[in-house]
């Protein structure tokens, strides 16, 4: 993509004067580590679903009982976890780090058949509400309501996207089986969708209990509930983690800003020195430092909330939802990426970010920038396409503009 092309457009969503206003809060209580468990997901978000236990060498275990450990929730689950292990009351590793770390290993030999994994597994869903009494502004209006429900119960990301990826699954179902869907029929669709991917991605999913009664507010009973899921498996053929456009988002990010040249972004000298083994030549140390240099851990984090936001308003669209989750993901990035050009006034797209984009994404540059543009559309009249939804904007517009450090 040639940054001329690029620059026509008027990227104007998120007030750069507004960045400033608040912080989020990430002050860790200090509390002993008696023993490491099994964190919340790896490194790489778009197996979140996984948890897994790391175990180090053997002298981090020497000194296990004066490492410390703190845990906060926030609205984006875990995401603001920190594990801080103290070597000698010296050095400290923040979770993210620790993670990278070890998740480098699998990428590093696995990568690319993750990625062409999900591009051969990725489905598209066309003109699933043709038939169904159920229309685009219903469904818009119970994609919103999942963004208030999954978020006041801490739920992870992915949950999200998952929910909205199983319930037009279930949608092109049963229009294939030509089942027409009535809009009573919305709610127990939606609120079963949301209990089904909280077990497949969360940590500590929904209960039962908790979705008839405080979800459904006891208008749905927990047979319904049941049903409705057992419903939609058979119809899905049990095939629940199809790749949704988070997965694509996530690891696309991944691989385009977390690499070996500069170091998957890892500062800690303690985790450098003790694990990191690879090679770099000066073309790569040269490459890793421009990458560092622009790219650092706070624009980054502006990244995340802005494609956050941006995939969610994906989700509102029916017809943008109709196109593979691989281009929907590419698209979201390089509007956000551009978002986030306004808000700090400093360049972000150049050479290498479109020539990885466009070769992990496996999309062409006319089709990313052509998809780009729509969204953009949509971010710059959300108000008025979907007017009366106001979670989006509430939940994650708020957090951009919360965010104090963004360069």
């Amino acid at each position: 993509m040639e940054k001329k092309q690029t620059n026509k457009q008027p990227f104007g969503v998120v007030n750069e004067n507004d960045v400033n206003v608040g912080n989020i809060k990430q002050s860790i209580p200090k509390q002993k580590l008696i023993k490491m468990k099994s964190m919340d997901k790896v490194n790489n978000p778009s197996h979140s679903r996984h948890s897994s236990a790391f175990n180090v060498d053997k002298n981090i275990k020497n000194n296990k009982n004066e490492n410390k450990i703190s845990q906060k929730l926030s609205s984006l689950n875990l995401e603001n976890l920190l594990i801080n292990i103290n070597f000698n009351n010296k050095n400290k590793i923040e979770t993210d780090e620790y993670r990278a770390m070890f998740s480098k290993y699998v990428r590093d030999d696995y990568s690319n058949s993750i990625i062409k994994s999900l591009l051969e597994d990725e489905q598209i869903n066309e003109n699933y509400l043709n038939n169904h009494k159920i229309t685009e502004r219903m469904r818009t209006r119970m994609v919103d309501w999942m963004i208030e429900v999954l978020s006041n119960y801490h739920c992870d990301e992915s949950t999200y996207f998952e929910s909205i990826n199983l319930m037009d699954r279930y949608f092109k179902q049963c229009e294939i089986k030509k089942q027409i869907l009535q809009p009573a029929e919305l709610h127990l669709i939606g609120v079963t969708s949301m209990f089904i991917a909280s077990k497949y991605q969360d940590i500590y999913p929904l209960r039962l209990k908790i979705v008839q009664d405080k979800i459904a507010h006891n208008k749905l009973t927990c047979q319904e509930i049941k049903n409705k899921e057992d419903e939609m498996m058979r119809y899905l053929n049990y095939n629940i983690g199809l790749p949704t456009m988070w997965d694509f988002i996530t690891i696309f990010m991944e691989e385009i800003f977390y690499i070996n040249c500069n170091h998957h972004q890892i500062k800690n000298k303690i985790l450098l020195e003790n694990y990191f083994e690879d090679e770099l030549n000066e073309d790569d140390i040269q490459l890793g430092n421009i990458i560092n240099k622009k790219y650092t851990k706070n624009m980054l984090n502006l990244l995340k909330y802005v494609c956050i936001y941006l995939g969610k308003m994906n989700c509102h669209d029916y017809n943008l939802m109709q196109k593979k989750p691989s281009l929907l993901a590419a698209s979201t990035i390089f509007v956000a990426i551009k978002i986030c050009e306004q808000i700090n006034k400093e360049d972000y797209i150049n050479d290498y970010f479109t020539d990885k984009l466009n070769d992990i994404s496996n999309n062409s540059e006319n089709d990313i920038i052509k998809t780009a543009q729509k969204i953009l559309y949509n971010a710059q009249n959300f108000d008025t396409k979907f007017s009366g939804l106001d979670n989006l904007k509430k939940v994650h517009f708020n957090a951009i503009i919360e965010l104090k450090e963004t360069k």
